[in-house]
C-alpha cells in the first residue's frame, strides 16, 4: 500500500485519505505519510475498545490485540483530522485523550427497504424462540451461546434454537461435537447466509441473542429491531446509547445471561409489546440512508442542521 501511495504523496495529487479501521497496524501508515506530508488529512473510523483480560492467562493471550487497537486509537487522537463513530462512548473517551479531537457521531444501521411496516412486525408468526447471527467465533459470544442453548434445552423441551452466519469448517466440527456430546436435537445451524436468508432467520425468531465481549452497536440490533425480535446481550460500555433498547446483561455473567433469556421466554408476549414499537422505529431512524447522509455531510463540513 505504502509503494503504490509514494509516488501520489510527492506530487500532491491526494490531500485527504479515508482509513478503514481503528488497528495501529494499519495506522503506522497514516503515520509514515505524515513524515512526507505534515498536513495530510485522515478520517477514520473507531468502533470500539476490547475490554481488559479478567485472568493472566487470557492477558497474555489478547495482548497483542488489545495493544493494537490502543495504541491505534491513542494515535488517532492526534493526528487525525475527523474521526467517526456510532456511539457517544467512544467519543468521550477519544476527547479524554485529546479534547480538541474532531469526532462524528452517527450509526447507521440497515436500508429502509429490509424494514417492514410496523403492522408487518406485530402480525407476524415466530417459529424460533432463540437466535445467535454473527460470526462464529469466541469474542461474538459462540460458546456462550451454545452453552446457554443446552441448558435452555434441558429446561425448555420445546424451545427452538438457529444459530446462522461464517464459520470454518473446524468451527462447525466443533458445533457438532459438541450438540453430539450434550444431546441437542432442536437446534438449526445455517452459515453461509445470503441477505434473504438473513432476513428471514430474524423474522422467524423471537429472541435475538448475541453475547459479544467486544463490539460497537452491531449492525444485527438494527436488524433484529427491524423484525420485531427482542435483544438480549452482554452490556458493553458501547451500549450507552441504545440499552434501553435491549436487555442488558453483566458482561461474561453466564448465569444472569441463562435468567434474561429465561425471563425473556417466558414472557415474549409482554417484552414485545414494551420494545417492538420504540426499537422499530428506532432501526428506521437511524437507517443505512439517513446515516450515511449525515456522515458524508459532516465529513464534507456541511453543516444542513
Amino acid at each position: 500500500m505504502i509503494k503504490k501511495l509514494i509516488p501520489y504523496l510527492f506530487n500532491g495529487e491526494i490531500n485527504l485519505i479515508i482509513m478503514e479501521n481503528e488497528y495501529f497496524t494499519d495506522i503506522f501508515i497514516a503515520l509514515f505519510i505524515k513524515i512526507f506530508r505534515r498536513k495530510m488529512r485522515f478520517y477514520g473510523p473507531a468502533y470500539h475498545i476490547p475490554p481488559s483480560s479478567k485472568s493472566p492467562k487470557e492477558f497474555i493471550q489478547y495482548l497483542p490485540h488489545y495493544l493494537d487497537y490502543k495504541l491505534g486509537i491513542w494515535f488517532m487522537s492526534f493526528i487525525y483530522t475527523k474521526i467517526y463513530t456510532e456511539n457517544l462512548y467512544m467519543k468521550n473517551y477519544f476527547k479524554s485523550l485529546n479534547s480538541k479531537v474532531d469526532v462524528i457521531v452517527e450509526s447507521p444501521g440497515i436500508k429502509c427497504k429490509f424494514i417492514k411496516p410496523i403492522s408487518y412486525i406485530h402480525s407476524i408468526t415466530k417459529d424460533i424462540d432463540f437466535l445467535f447471527l454473527t460470526s462464529f467465533t469466541a469474542n461474538k459470544g459462540l460458546y456462550d451461546y451454545l452453552h446457554l442453548v443446552a441448558a435452555l434445552s434441558k429446561k425448555f423441551e420445546y424451545a427452538r434454537f438457529a444459530m446462522g452466519g461464517f464459520a470454518n469448517e473446524s468451527t462447525i466440527s466443533e458445533i457438532n461435537d459438541f450438540i453430539t456430546s450434550n444431546n441437542i436435537k432442536n437446534l438449526e445451524i445455517k452459515t453461509n447466509l445470503s441477505e434473504d436468508d438473513k432476513y428471514q432467520l430474524f423474522a422467524r425468531a423471537k429472541i435475538y441473542v448475541l453475547p459479544s465481549q467486544e463490539d460497537g452497536i452491531p449492525i444485527t440490533f438494527y436488524e433484529a429491531w427491524g423484525y420485531g425480535d427482542v435483544v438480549v446481550a452482554y452490556l458493553l460500555d458501547t451500549y450507552s446509547d441504545i440499552q434501553d433498547y435491549i436487555l442488558p446483561v453483566e458482561l461474561g455473567n453466564f448465569n444472569q445471561l441463562l435468567e434474561k433469556c429465561t425471563f425473556a421466554l417466558l414472557n415474549y408476549e409482554g417484552l414485545k409489546k414494551k420494545f417492538a414499537d420504540k426499537c422499530y422505529y428506532y432501526a428506521r431512524d437511524h437507517s443505512y440512508e439517513n446515516g450515511i447522509k449525515n456522515l458524508v455531510e459532516n465529513i464534507a463540513g456541511i453543516n444542513t442542521k
